[in-house]
């Protein structure tokens, strides 16, 4: 009977020891925070769930706790706008300090080492847009002033430059911490509205290096697993975007557009066979279209007598914003659209992610050179014209 007892009590020892092993534990102390209330919530694919809220001592210390059996992404905040996101594991106990008038700043975090490299993301990103902030406060401050479009152009370089140096760090960081949850964090960080570091199309094996690694180490974790639909998804419509791009390569035969024109009639791509085409997808919305139109005309100019022809097609979706456009920039050329904006039959077809775009076709309507702006179709068709 003695046996069984102590057999029964080392059970309710280890049950015991395995539901703490999942406990975690938030303490700390803030700046201006007596009498606040503080939030704790939890970071889902969703959205956030408040798990917990507490009211700030006097001395500026709170405690959260709660229980995990994986790895998640929470917050601790008064409001939205005012939060610090923490990587909590099954067992940890973290430390914070900070100002509760700005958590996210010159906060400082202790026992969590994916929540330390947050913290250090988030401060690199936030010192990325402040740079950002004052070249476009040079901007405004000097808008109309002479030599404003030197200023301009230097200005949009050390933004690029800018913006590059967080890519590359992004990219370091992700490498470096490839096992950490805040891999994932860093895949997601945005410069402005709908403006990300990294974006899946150009970088997309930075989110299949972070996929493979958080499925190894987080198989169970509900932004892992997310993130994992989300990768697959994406391969398939890389694969998709692979084979539609195949049907307009260089060298391939020029898929036949049918398009109304400004004047009703309806135009179509083999119109133009016999002749050098430049297949343009423009729109009267869209500025970089607006800034390259002339470089169109100047083209055109100087080549329209030789066999060369244009063929703009607008992803607009109002025909006098389109009309009032070709009238403006003296487009003098051939003009085409369905008025579908990014639903156009020709840019389905041609694959169209983006504009301005363009194909210059041979007479015989091979595609024979892509996306050429600039000086470079001046060279590409001074090429041509002089053989």
């Amino acid at each position: 009977m003695k046996h069984l007892w102590l057999t029964a009590l080392v059970l309710l020892i280890v049950q015991a020891c395995g539901s703490n092993s999942n406990q975690f534990n938030i303490e700390g102390e803030l700046k201006n925070a007596s009498g606040e209330t503080l939030y704790l919530m939890e970071l889902t694919t969703n959205g956030t769930n408040k798990l917990d809220s507490v009211k700030v001592g006097q001395d500026g210390q709170f405690t959260f706790s709660g229980y995990t059996k994986v790895a998640k992404f929470l917050l601790v905040q008064t409001e939205p706008r005012n939060s610090l996101t923490l990587v909590v594991e099954p067992g940890d106990d973290i430390a914070l300090t900070g100002d509760i008038t700005n958590l996210g700043k010159n906060y400082k975090v202790e026992g969590s080492e994916g929540s330390r490299q947050i913290m250090k993301l988030r401060k690199r990103l936030e010192r990325t847009i402040s740079s950002l902030d004052s070249l476009g406060k040079i901007y405004r401050e000097n808008q109309g002033k002479q030599g404003m479009e030197d200023l301009r152009n230097r200005l949009n370089k050390e933004s690029r430059k800018i913006v590059d140096q967080q890519k590359q760090y992004t990219k370091d960081f992700i490498d470096r911490n490839l096992n950490s949850l805040s891999s994932l964090m860093a895949l997601y960080q945005q410069i402005g509205p709908r403006s990300y570091v990294l974006n899946p199309r150009d970088n997309f094996r930075y989110f299949e290096k972070v996929d493979s690694a958080l499925m190894a180490n987080y198989p169970n974790s509900e932004p892992v697993k997310s993130l994992h639909s989300q990768i697959e998804k994406m391969r398939q419509q890389n694969k998709d975007n692979e084979a539609k791009n195949a049907r307009v390569a260089i060298g391939k035969k020029a898929p036949e557009i049918s398009l109304p024109t400004p004047q009703g009639d309806t135009l179509q791509l083999s119109d133009l066979r016999g002749n050098y085409v430049l297949l343009d997808f423009w729109a009267s919305w869209c500025k970089p279209c607006r800034v390259e139109n002339p470089n169109l005309v100047k083209a055109y100019q100087r080549f329209g007598n030789k066999d060369f022809e244009i063929f703009q097609v607008s992803l607009d979706k109002k025909r006098q914003a389109w009309l009032n456009a070709i009238e403006k920039d003296n487009l003098d050329w051939y003009h085409a659209s369905d008025l579908e904006f990014w639903n156009s039959e020709a840019a389905q077809t041609y694959n169209i992610k983006s504009i301005p775009a363009n194909f210059l076709l041979n007479k015989k309507g091979v595609i024979i050179a892509k996306d050429l702006r600039g000086d470079d179709l001046q060279a590409k068709l001074n090429e041509i014209f002089s053989n």
